[in-house]
């Protein structure tokens, strides 16, 4: 009977392996197209930075009359950032969706074409306790996070009140690096609220998540891909499912 279960368990051993070898060699193949296309995709923002000065007092030793080294109480000037959040945040894409093969395995990927629109209101520094004196508005910042923009098949460009502005390499948003910001470069106080736009022409694979960033966001998201799994923290509130494609709806608000 040992011998028995011996023989059996060494073709198990075998089968085993070699699914775990194809799984592996599969799982290469995948990441090796994602890569060369684009990956998941996860987009944040836009945030609207502001950078002011503010003023704190400290002790410092300085030399005294005598020789004597004195503690004296001085009045320092720093610079810090304020972060605003739209509003409104409306989100409006097209996924269009196909597969790559690489051998004998295939990896499903997408073009998504999105439009982040919406409004800020004027900033209140108020909240913040800054005196609009101190406010340093020429470089004034739109930043969004999104975690590979190698997949990006278009520069960005922002609109901010009608006037376009491009957004450069490199996230502000704090906690990310990868993205894209815009100068605002205007020393005019913000004194009215602003509509903006940012059309994004991206790849990507797996999936794709939008952070609802504004005080009233809607999401609406279309595709060709006929069995759509919805993740995150919520679900659509209205969803279409067809044999080619589907549309599904999303409203969040804090």
């Amino acid at each position: 009977m040992g011998a028995l279960v011996l023989l059996l368990l060494i073709p198990l051993g075998m089968i085993t392996g070699v699914l775990s070898d194809r799984l592996q060699r599969r799982n290469e193949a995948v990441s090796d197209i994602t890569s060369s296309w684009g990956r998941e995709q996860n987009v944040i923002g836009p945030v609207l930075m502001i950078p002011y000065q503010y003023r704190f007092k400290t002790i410092k030793e300085v030399p005294g009359k005598d020789g004597k080294v004195e503690k004296r109480e001085v009045e320092q000037t720093a610079g810090a950032w304020a972060y605003f959040l739209p509003d409104m945040l409306s989100v409006n894409g097209d996924a269009e969706t196909r597969k790559l093969k690489r051998g004998i395995y295939e990896a499903a990927v997408f073009r998504a074409q999105v439009k982040l629109s919406g409004r800020f209101a004027v900033p209140d520094f108020a909240a913040y306790k800054i005196d609009v004196k101190d406010v340093n508005w020429k470089d004034a910042m739109i930043s969004i996070a999104a975690n590979d923009l190698r997949g990006t098949r278009e520069a960005l460009v922002l609109d901010w009140g009608g006037v376009k502005r491009p957004l450069l390499p490199g996230s502000q948003v704090p906690g990310y690096t990868t993205g894209a910001t815009a100068v605002l470069d205007d020393a005019k106080p913000i004194n009215a609220p602003v509509e903006f736009s940012i059309p994004i022409d991206f790849n990507g694979s797996e999936g794709v998540y939008f952070a609802p960033f504004g005080v009233q966001n809607e999401v609406v998201l279309k595709s060709n891909w006929p069995d759509p799994a919805f993740r995150g923290a919520f679900l659509p509130i209205e969803r279409t499912i067809r044999d080619n494609g589907f549309d599904a709806k999303w409203k969040v608000s804090y």
